[in-house]
């Protein structure tokens, strides 16, 4: 296969993994099936976000919603991250205010032991996430299908604050005063997720993405110890079955050591070009990396120029996936969005 030949959207992605050149990269965007599109706004009114989540029909209708209006190389499961604690007895809801509210907190060792206790009730618990994947999958037979979770110093973040914060002012503190129950909580949490993304990949998906979503929360120079060392650990135990992306985003300053964890693939956000994260002959993908405001404030012309941009600067080292350098935003404009895609299919001709 040469960068002449274009495969289908599944090939293009594992070859482009894999370092071979193309004459564009392939594409999705995080959350990409979401409150922007019409038809979700639909679907969620009649069921829900958590009736979505929860019934594999419609989650898999959810997921191939922006695959049919956009054809992205990638569709990714429609489920969410905290699916994982309420598995294993720590439920959520979704505040009137928006955000977050998980029904009990982790305080004592206690909790943790008993979370542990759970782990093995994972594959019936959650039975609905696997047979979503497993009718996406076989509805997109030529695509890229991915699955995906959170790591376990972001959802330990959750667990421990209660709610959704922007500063997470109670799990600072319990990092500084309880280290000992935090390493019990995120130790479980990697063991618990890694048999998950296991049960992902068996229903025959392309890759998974492993959110790190409050990975600036560490101090300096604590990363690898409190989450990548997590990470880089599940990512051992997944041992090669699947591509695997790590998304640690507000961390393009500390990129050096987010690039040790062994991911095939390294998404990041908007904050530096994507060239300058590159490191000579790097063995590594990188994805995305568009400002999502773009999509949101700019005109289809603007996002265009922006989009072949970003293309046409990482061309010539190849190994890009285009994405976002975030989720995209309830307010994105339809028109960007197209005209995105255009700009990145423009590179075919």
């Amino acid at each position: 296969m040469t960068e002449n030949t274009m495969p289908d959207s599944r090939e293009l992605f594992h070859a482009t993994c894999a370092g071979v050149k193309f004459k564009r990269p392939p594409f999705w965007l995080m959350r990409q099936a979401g409150r922007y599109l019409p038809e979700y706004r639909r679907l969620k009114e009649k069921h829900g976000f958590l009736g979505i989540v929860r019934t594999p029909e419609v989650a898999v209708e959810a997921a191939l919603q922006p695959i049919r209006r956009f054809d992205f190389d990638c569709a990714i499961i429609f489920s969410d991250i905290l699916v994982i604690p309420e598995a294993l007895g720590f439920p959520y809801k979704f505040k009137d205010a928006g955000g977050i509210l998980m029904e009990r907190r982790v305080e004592t060792e206690d909790d943790v032991r008993e979370m542990r206790d759970n782990i093995g009730g994972i594959r019936e618990r959650l039975a609905y996430v696997f047979e979503n994947a497993k009718l996406l999958r076989r509805a997109l037979p030529k695509k890229a299908v991915l699955g995906f979770c959170g790591s376990p110093f972001t959802l330990a973040a959750y667990m421990v604050e209660g709610e959704s914060s922007k500063t997470f002012p109670r799990f600072r503190n319990f990092l500084s005063q309880r280290r000992g129950v935090f390493e019990m909580l995120a130790e479980t949490l990697e063991d618990a997720l890694s048999d998950y993304l296991k049960m992902q990949i068996e229903c025959g998906l392309d890759g998974v993405q492993i959110f790190d979503s409050h990975a600036s929360l560490t101090p300096p120079d604590e990363y690898g110890r409190l989450s990548g060392g997590h990470i880089k650990n599940i990512l051992d135990k997944l041992d090669g079955r699947t591509r695997t992306i790590v998304f640690a985003p507000h961390m393009s300053g500390r990129f050096a050591e987010v690039s040790q964890l062994g991911a095939d693939v390294y998404s990041v956000d908007s904050a530096a070009p994507l060239p300058s994260l590159r490191c000579g002959a790097t063995p590594y993908c990188l994805q995305g990396n568009l400002p999502p405001e773009t999509l949101s404030n700019s005109t289809p012309e603007k996002t265009a120029e922006l989009t072949k941009k970003i293309v046409a600067d990482m061309l010539p080292f190849g190994r890009h996936i285009f994405n976002l350098g975030h989720g995209i935003r309830p307010d994105a404009k339809i028109e960007n969005v197209e005209a995105m895609c255009r700009a990145v299919r423009s590179f075919e001709q």
